[in-house]
């Protein structure tokens, strides 16, 4: 009995609570129920049986009630652990997503002002692109449409120039028969028989009949077409040369009677009687044209010691010379080289068609140009007339003149000339140089000043008197004149 009880408190000791019997205490206070009582007395007692059950029912419920609070309280600060630790994660997490979803809201505005952007500048560079490429196939269809103008206007030029040139031939064709015509018995003998020219035509035969009567006598050609004023010569159009021939033929009959038949006459031809109406006789004598006629000169012309030699003179200047041309039109140089001979050398044969002739034979006509300056250093060395070239220069062209010389010059447009021309300087008084043009009367009947003719003058050749051969170095030009 001392043994069980001894046994009973080191039991309970060693149950929760640190007193005898307190477990159990609590134990059963906590279940309700009350199953030890303490104290001492027959009333505190207790069997062994009935407290070695109570023990081990107690031992059986508190232990696994301990457990299951000890658990209950472990997994309590777990999940508070776990809540407290989760917690500031989720905050966290939270704060991140929040602040994110704030960058990526402020970031959006942005990126799509950025991607609009990019899509605008794609478009535009697209835009640029075809525009470069319509501006390329634009200028390829320009430079097409261009060069089939280009094409176009070339073709027609061409065949302008050939109907031009078919028009001259038929032209020539029938001038040809019509002076065969007149020429024929069936032509009639009244002077008025010439085909499609009626009374004006009459008019101009009686007045060549009339010019080679009076040459015949001895009045030289230059009396009787010399007029005291003719304007300053011009490149005119086809459409100015008619209209200045219509002004003319106001008051000259002949010139109306050749522009109504303008189509006998070639285009330079009715050119050159625009600019110079002295011409008049002589054009309208073209389409009688001969070249039959004994050249000689007039008693007028080996009067006078320095004779006007016009190149337009019906006795040699139908002569052909140049391409398809003649003396009158393009025959200056020659005219003025026959005009320098005879006052040097008196030699009433080197007429202008005789020193024509030699320069066609010769080569000193370039087609297309005119008459080369070498014929006027050639030729009169031929004859023993020295030629020298010294610059255009007053003193010394006058010193050559007061040595008996006289001096060929080469003009260039100007008071003299449209394009190019040669005259004759023989002399000078208190006005100026004297003058013979072999185109114009009136020019050759005035006093020409030096300061007037310096600028127009391209070079000078001085014939005989003083002049030595070789005294200046002959210049090699190729340059020409018509």
């Amino acid at each position: 009995m001392g043994e069980n009880r001894a046994q009973y408190v080191r039991n309970s000791r060693e149950m929760p609570g640190g007193e005898p019997n307190g477990g159990m205490r609590r134990a059963g206070e906590r279940n309700g129920e009350v199953r030890l009582i303490q104290g001492s007395g027959p009333q505190g007692k207790v069997s062994r049986p009935a407290e070695d059950r109570s023990i081990r029912q107690a031992r059986s419920a508190q232990q696994p009630r301990g457990d299951q609070q000890a658990r209950s309280a472990q997994q309590a600060r777990g999940d508070q652990q776990a809540r407290s630790a989760q917690q500031p994660r989720g905050d966290q997490q939270a704060r991140s997503a929040q602040q994110a979803h704030g960058d990526q809201q402020a970031r959006s505005p942005r990126q799509a002002f950025g991607a609009r952007a990019q899509a605008e500048k794609a478009q535009l560079m697209r835009q640029i692109q075809q525009l470069s490429l319509q501006q390329i196939q634009m200028r390829k269809r320009v430079a097409l449409l261009a060069f089939l103008v280009a094409l176009l206007l070339l073709v027609n030029i061409l065949a302008a120039v050939g109907m031009y040139f078919r028009i001259q031939h038929i032209n020539k064709a029938l001038m040809l028969t019509q002076s065969r015509a007149a020429g024929s018995p069936e032509a009639g003998t009244d002077g008025q028989g010439r085909m499609g020219q009626g009374a004006s035509s009459g008019a101009s035969v009686g007045q060549d009949a009339l010019a080679s009567e009076e040459q015949s006598r001895g009045q030289d050609y230059v009396s009787l077409c010399g007029l005291d004023k003719v304007d300053r010569p011009r490149e005119r159009t086809y459409e100015e040369v008619l209209e200045r021939l219509e002004e003319l033929a106001a008051e000259e009959k002949r010139i109306a009677a050749i522009l109504e038949n303008r189509f006998q006459y070639p285009d330079k031809l009715l050119e050159a009687l625009a600019n110079n109406p002295e011409m008049t006789d002589f054009v309208a004598g073209y389409p009688d044209r001969g070249s039959d006629k004994e050249v000689s000169l007039t008693r007028e012309e080996k009067e006078q010691e320095f004779p006007l030699f016009l190149q337009w003179d019906p006795r040699w200047g139908y002569e052909e010379y140049g391409d398809g041309s003649n003396i009158g039109l393009a025959g200056c140089g020659p005219t003025c080289l026959s005009m320098a001979l005879y006052y040097l050398t008196g030699d009433e044969s080197l007429t202008p068609d005789r020193m024509a002739a030699y320069s066609m034979e010769n080569g000193y006509y370039i087609s297309g140009t005119g008459t080369a300056w070498a014929l006027l250093q050639d030729v009169p060395e031929r004859y023993g007339v020295a030629v020298s070239q010294p610059k255009a220069a007053e003193d010394s062209m006058k010193a050559a003149l007061d040595g008996g010389s006289v001096i060929i010059c080469s003009m260039g447009p100007g008071d003299f000339t449209a394009a190019g021309h040669f005259i004759i300087i023989y002399g000078y008084d208190r006005k100026g140089f004297l003058v013979n043009d072999p185109n114009c009367v009136a020019r050759s009947r005035q006093s020409w000043g030096f300061d007037e003719l310096k600028g127009q003058i391209k070079n000078i050749w001085v014939l005989g008197g003083s002049a030595k051969t070789g005294s200046v170095p002959y210049r090699e030009v190729t340059t020409v004149t018509d």
